[in-house]
C-alpha cells in the first residue's frame, strides 16, 4: 500500500536523522572514506544531500509564491549540464564547510522538515532542474529517493554490500518509475519494440509492470496477457532498486542468484539486461 504524504515527511525526518547520527558518531577520517558514488567520498555525498535539501526548500518556497517555472538565474538546463554543475558544487561545498559539514547537514534538514510539516497543498507546482515543473508531492518522493539511495552509498563503502533501508525501499518502490524519466538515454529507433517485464516481490506483489522500449523512447505499461515480454525479471524490491539505480549490475545480481530472468525462445540478440542498463543507466 502506498505511503501517505504525512508518513513520507516523517520518513525523510527519520532517514536524515539516522544519517546525521551515524556520521556524527564516526571519526572525521570516516568522512574521507569511499562511497558507492565513484568520484565522491562519504563527506561529499553528505554535502550533496544537504545541498539537495536547500534546493528543494527554495523551489517549494518559490512554488508557494506562485513561481513554479524556471528561475531566471542562468543555471544549466540539460541533464548532463545539471549533473556536472552539481558535482562541482558538491565538492566545493564539502571543502567550504570543513568541520561544519554535519552541523550544516542537520540544519538544512531541520529547515526542510519545518517547511514540509507546515505544507498543505501538495499539488502546487515547483521547479526541478531535471523534471521541470512538478507537484510538491513529487518533490517529497525525490527527497526520499535521494536519501534512501545515498544512505546505502555511504554505508556500502563502495563494496556493493548491504541492503537498502527497509522502510525507505518500500516507500521508494511506487515512485521508482520517475527514475526512468530522469535517466533514460535514447538510442536509434528499433524496428520492433522490446518488452521487459518486472515482477517484484513474491508473485509480483510489490510491483508488476512492463517497460516497453522503442530505442528512441519508452513507456511503462501494466502487464497484459496481450503483450509478450522478451525478458521477465523476478526479484525482491531491494535488489530491483539497487539494480535500477545502477548501484548493482543486473547481470552480476543474476550471477549471484539475487534475481531470475526468463526469456522467450526467439529473443533477439539485442534484448539483454545489459542493454536495459544502457537505456536506463543512471545519472
Amino acid at each position: 500500500m502506498a505511503m501517505d504524504v504525512v508518513d513520507k515527511v516523517a520518513l525523510i525526518r527519520r532517514l536524515s536523522g539516522d544519517i546525521h547520527r551515524r556520521l556524527a558518531a564516526g571519526t572525521a577520517a570516516a568522512l574521507d572514506g569511499p562511497s558507492a558514488c565513484s568520484e565522491w567520498d562519504v563527506g561529499t555525498v553528505a554535502a550533496h544531500l544537504a545541498g539537495g535539501a536547500v534546493r528543494q526548500r527554495e523551489a517549494m518556497l518559490r512554488g508557494l509564491a506562485g513561481e513554479g517555472g524556471p528561475p531566471d538565474d542562468g543555471a544549466p538546463s540539460t541533464p548532463d549540464q545539471v549533473q556536472q554543475s552539481n558535482a562541482v558544487n558538491n565538492v566545493q561545498m564539502r571543502a567550504e564547510l570543513g568541520d561544519g559539514l554535519l552541523d550544516n547537514f542537520q540544519q538544512r534538514y531541520q529547515e526542510l522538515d519545518e517547511l514540509l510539516r507546515g505544507w498543505s497543498d501538495w499539488s502546487i507546482g515547483c521547479w526541478h532542474r531535471r523534471r521541470g515543473t512538478m507537484p510538491a508531492g513529487s518533490y517529497v518522493d525525490l527527497r526520499i529517493q535521494e536519501l534512501v539511495i545515498h544512505d546505502w552509498d555511504m554505508r556500502s563503502g563502495g563494496t556493493g554490500a548491504g541492503e537498502l533501508d527497509a522502510e525507505g525501499a518500500r516507500a521508494l518502490l511506487p515512485a521508482s518509475e520517475m527514475w526512468h524519466e530522469l535517466c533514460f538515454r535514447p538510442t536509434a529507433a528499433l524496428t520492433t519494440p522490446v518488452v521487459y517485464r518486472f515482477e517484484i516481490g513474491d508473485d509480483g506483489a510489490d510491483l508488476r509492470h512492463d517497460v516497453v522500449v522503442t530505442g528512441d523512447a519508452y513507456s511503462i505499461e501494466p502487464c497484459s496477457a496481450d503483450r509478450r515480454p522478451e525478458l521477465t525479471v523476478r526479484c525482491d524490491a531491494g535488489t530491483y532498486l539497487l539494480c535500477l539505480y545502477n548501484r548493482v549490475d543486473w547481470n552480476a545480481a543474476k550471477r549471484a542468484g539475487r534475481l531470475r530472468v526468463s526469456q522467450t525462445a526467439d529473443t533477439i540478440a539485442h534484448v539483454a539486461l545489459r542493454n536495459f542498463g544502457r537505456w536506463f543507466g543512471g545519472l
